[in-house]
């Protein structure tokens, strides 16, 4: 079985190669969780809800069924959209929470 760690190391060397130009952009094409789907603004919600700092949320949002069968560009693509759909929606989240701190 691969390690997730591993799995992310490799992505992040190959996001570097690409970088500094060693390495074409990949062009995998595959459905990622839509901004829209409730169950992903849930599994937010809850990670954001937790008293303890969530050190990988990325491992408690992806799908691992799905996950264990792309090949290493999808993965890479899959990962990378769901971190930034994550951060987008913390950050929604969190400026709504402030939002209604301040209403009379």
């Amino acid at each position: 079985m691969i390690n997730k760690n591993d799995i992310l190391k490799t992505i992040a060397q190959k996001a570097k190669r690409r970088l500094v130009g060693k390495e074409q952009p990949t062009t995998a094409k595959i459905k990622v969780i839509s901004n829209e789907d409730e169950d992903f603004k849930s599994k937010v919600e809850f990670l954001l809800s937790q008293e303890t700092l969530v050190t990988n949320p990325v491992h408690y949002l992806i799908d691992e069924k799905i996950f264990s069968k792309m090949n290493d560009n999808e993965r890479e693509f899959y990962l990378l959209s769901t971190l930034d759909k994550y951060t987008a929606l913390r950050h929604q989240l969190e400026k709504s929470q402030d939002d209604t701190k301040f209403c009379i």
